[in-house]
């Protein structure tokens, strides 16, 4: 190859795959390879009052690298063999001297990266998510729903276990969702995210219908909060949380904005007409909170006048 010359965020994903290359026993997944890289920048600032210029957001469930930003010849990344998606690698042809990084600020970033193989080289991506949610979450909005996405995931959809896994021994599946939407309403930014506030309310009222099922599904349910998230991500998260992210990029990210929320707000317009066609006595085009709360459209967990109270 010619002789590129990258910078300190290169540098930075560089030495933390070449580590972890040397180091793990298991290949390096990208959320494996975008969690550690976070990490490392952030213990940076705060260890060592050091910026390194990561170019990262937050993004579903977790902050992410923004890798169209970086120059990426330093780098591969094959197919994996043993899972759908890809591995990380250092380029065989790349070395320490390509990156234009005094050598002072190679070895403070050195020294975080050592950090983050030694504590979390042997780690999988689930564990060290929970390590990032636990030390690094935005808000106790993201914290909320992380949660119930987690607890989703660990449903017995055949048996409809209780969550005795979490301590949850007397709540069951459908008492610890309604806890959880409450909190996501207690909780919700409003102030900081009000571009996706009446899709909020609007998909808060539509899980209510899932839930009030008499045999709730929860892989739906899952689904649901799923694409609300990545809705919420493109409409708020990647603004609000981020770092170093380049005009051109934010530009890109506006552009998809609008697109963003029509979308999903034609999704809940679709789930809530199809739940509703499925509630006897309730016509489709008229929301079953706004008819007597004795009316068969009513559903028995209901949280429409906490949402209303925000008002």
């Amino acid at each position: 190859m010619s002789d590129p010359e990258f910078g300190e965020r290169e540098y930075l994903c560089y030495r933390l795959l070449a580590e972890l290359d040397e180091a793990a026993p298991n290949a390096i997944s990208r959320s494996k390879f975008h969690k550690l890289s976070c990490l490392v920048a952030r213990h940076l600032d705060a260890e060592f009052d050091h910026d390194a210029g990561l170019p990262r957001y937050w993004y579903v469930y977790g902050e992410v690298v923004d890798e169209r930003t970086l120059e990426g010849e330093f780098y591969i990344a094959p197919s994996a063999n043993h899972w759908p998606g890809r591995r990380y690698l250092p380029a065989d042809d790349v070395c320490d001297w390509h990156f234009a990084v005094p050598d002072e600020r190679k070895a403070v970033v050195d020294e975080a990266v050592d950090w983050a193989v030694e504590r979390f080289a042997s780690s999988n991506a689930e564990a060290i998510g929970k390590h990032f949610y636990r030390k690094h979450v935005p808000n106790e909005f993201v914290r909320t729903y992380n949660r119930l996405r987690e607890r989703l995931e660990r449903v017995d959809l055949d048996e409809q276990s209780t969550l005795g896994d979490f301590g949850m021994t007397d709540h069951s599946t459908r008492g610890f969702v309604v806890d959880s939407l409450e909190r996501m309403v207690d909780t919700y930014p409003r102030d900081d995210y009000p571009e996706a506030y009446e899709l909020f309310v609007e998909w808060h009222d539509t899980v209510e219908l899932l839930v009030d099922a008499d045999d709730p599904d929860y892989a739906a349910v899952e689904e649901f909060l799923d694409s609300f998230i990545t809705m919420l991500s493109k409409v708020e998260l990647r603004f609000h949380h981020r770092q170093h992210i380049p005009d051109e990029r934010i530009r890109a990210w506006e552009d998809e904005r609008l697109d963003a929320k029509e979308t999903f707000a034609a999704k809940l317009t679709e789930k809530r007409r199809d739940l509703l066609d499925g509630r006897s006595g309730v016509p489709p085009d008229r929301p079953d909170r706004e008819g007597p709360a004795d009316s068969p459209g009513d559903a028995s967990v209901s949280f429409s006048r906490r949402l209303d109270s925000f008002d």
